[in-house]
């Protein structure tokens, strides 16, 4: 094993070893201690902010006891553009079903580092922690890059990337470094609104339903209707090979006995938004959709917005070009250009007219699962592709 490797293993351990799982948001302060330790080391200046308790509350409120902490390095010389570097060190719950290892107990086998976070996101950390050791020993580095290193983005970013952006000098550039594995980037990413559908009638026995107006069949009409006039026209829209999605009923209760009319019904729509569409365009649909209905059923129906996330993308991305030849001169590849199905951090950047793209090592599908795992060499060559492009950011 090369010195590099077991470098890349023993940072990468360490972090799994840290149990930063989002919620309530534990640890925080012990990894990012820890990763102040080492950028130090390398002549990185550093500073640790610590995230206002208001905004912890603002967002998640039953977990505003439990401060989040954020790490800046910065190693820059020249007043010149600013290429920022992102990965958050907060993962999902461990959770069951794990054959190799338990969750934070990380394991090398065969050149795989397995552990909660080892893709999602802690092999990120591990790979821009590598590579300011790397630009700190370049002698003849000129540049201005930045790293941060942030909580909760598996609960949405608002107290980690979604506070930071508004702390820091905006940047020219910036690189997420998500799972997106060494062949793909992803320019944007998914947007999210999810609903309540509420629809209140009136009880009565079962053996008098004509006493009562059944909130549950006229729930189904409405869901009936949704799927079969909107369902298919929302799920024929594509952008960059992904399409757009609408799912009803992930969950669904009501009623009280088998022997009343029930006279409340709930169901949820998740509805996935392309960077082509908008939130407003969405909800119109779904609104338009459940209003043709009222005349035809007697139940009143609510409408309530859980959660809505706009689509995110970075337009005419000077970024892009450059990152795209690095990858092919490092690993001799023209990766693919697509968007992430679920909203990352990345968005908080693009919203502000950052150029700014998500790639890193590591591979989606293995996140979150039991058994998460990333491959060593793919940090190592995510490292040399993050070297690449800030050559070919700053050489003139």
């Amino acid at each position: 094993m090369s010195e590099l490797i077991r470098q890349v293993v023993n940072v990468l351990m360490d972090l799994i070893k840290v149990r930063t799982v989002a919620l309530p948001g534990e640890n925080y302060l012990e990894v990012v201690t820890y990763l102040d330790n080492l950028m130090t080391s390398y002549g990185l200046g550093t500073r640790i902010i610590k995230v206002p308790k208001s905004v912890v509350k603002e967002h998640y409120p039953e977990f505003a006891d439990y401060p989040r902490y954020i790490l800046l390095a910065e190693l820059c010389n020249v007043r010149d553009k600013r290429i920022h570097f992102n990965a958050h060190y907060d993962v999902v719950p461990g959770g069951s079903g794990w054959l190799v290892t338990e969750p934070f107990k990380p394991v090398l086998i065969n050149g795989r580092v397995y552990g909660r976070g080892a893709s999602d996101d802690k092999g990120g950390v591990t790979a821009l922690v590598l590579l300011a050791e790397r630009l700190s020993e370049l002698g003849e580095f000129h540049g201005c890059v930045e790293f941060s290193f942030t909580p909760d983005e598996e609960i949405g970013g608002e107290s980690g990337v979604g506070y930071l952006i508004n702390q820091i000098r905006k940047p020219d550039y910036a690189i997420v470094a998500e799972p997106t594995g060494l062949d793909t980037v992803w320019i944007g990413s998914m947007g999210i609104l999810q609903l309540d559908v509420i629809v209140r009638g009136v009880s009565s026995h079962a053996s008098q339903p004509w006493y009562g107006t059944n909130a549950f069949e006229d729930g189904i009409k409405v869901a009936y209707a949704l799927i079969k006039e909107l369902k298919p026209k929302v799920e024929s829209r594509q952008f960059m090979g992904e399409r757009a999605t609408i799912t009803l009923g992930g969950l669904a209760r009501g009623g009280v006995s088998r022997n009343l009319v029930p006279d409340y019904f709930q169901f949820s729509i998740d509805r996935r938004i392309l960077p082509s569409e908008s939130i407003e365009h969405a909800l119109n649909e779904i609104m338009s959709g459940i209003d043709n209905l009222r005349n035809n059923i007697k139940s009143t129906v609510e409408v309530h917005i859980v959660n809505k996330i706009e689509p995110a993308i970075s337009k005419e991305s000077t970024l892009l070009t450059k990152l795209m030849n690095a990858v092919k001169n490092v690993l001799g590849m023209n990766p693919k250009v697509t968007i992430s199905r679920v909203p990352v951090d990345t968005r908080y950047l693009q919203n502000m007219g950052i150029d700014s793209l998500t790639y890193g090592p590591g591979n989606v599908s293995s996140a979150h699962g039991p058994d998460e795992y990333i491959n060593v060499s793919d940090i190592v060559n995510a490292v040399n592709v993050y070297t690449e492009l800030i050559r070919n950011i700053y050489d003139k």
